[in-house]
């Protein structure tokens, strides 16, 4: 047997994201080595170049949360404008975490069709067609008025994407609570668009 790892690959992808979002593009796979007591030539063994621990660390490498949530709802049992508040805040968080990544991938010039290549259904598209098909799901039960489901999921999840950008690129970062309040906020005024005029 080998001998055992003392750093997991875990623990350097941490370490290499911390210092990407930290220092950009331009940061050093020395800064990563030395972060984790390592040397530069145990992180180029592991990847192979910095570019690749730089699409390993930054690019997610499991699905979202809310994917499952939404791939599986609406519960009819439940109110529905609570459970897209927890999508809501689900997603929120996501792009909060993946817009600064994006970022640092875009600004070190990595080409995105081969990362989309990677996945069978790229993720965005993955997301807004799962997301379109629950809010039409929810229009043939009668929980929303009937409207284009994947006009109302593009605005869903643009309303995020767009937030995440701006407080990214302005480097004003939002607290959990604000993020939350947000997200909530604009599920105020979907709901007011989709809702049954019952309900309203």
């Amino acid at each position: 047997m080998g001998r055992p790892r003392s750093v997991s690959d875990e623990s350097i992808l941490e370490a290499a994201r911390s210092v990407f979002l930290e220092q950009g593009p331009s940061a050093s796979t020395q800064a990563i080595a030395h972060r984790l007591n390592l040397s530069q030539a145990a992180l180029f063994k592991r990847f192979g170049t910095k570019q690749e621990l730089m699409k390993a660390a930054l690019i997610p490498a499991v699905v979202p949360g809310f994917v499952a949530e939404v791939a599986a709802g609406p519960d009819l049992e439940r109110p529905l404008d609570q459970q897209i508040r927890s999508i809501a805040r689900s997603v929120v968080v996501f792009f909060r975490g993946m817009v600064p990544c994006v970022m640092v991938l875009k600004a070190a010039g990595v080409d995105f069709h081969q990362i989309l290549d990677r996945f069978d259904e790229p993720p965005p598209v993955l997301a807004r067609r799962l997301l379109s098909a629950y809010f039409a799901r929810a229009m043939a039960a009668g929980l929303v008025r009937p409207s284009d489901p994947l006009a109302v999921a593009s605005l869903f999840l643009g309303a995020f994407h767009i937030n995440s950008f701006i407080s990214h690129v302005v480097d004003k970062g939002m607290s959990e609570d604000d993020l939350f309040a947000f997200s909530d906020a604009v599920v105020d005024v979907l709901w007011h668009g989709i809702a049954p005029l019952e309900a309203q």
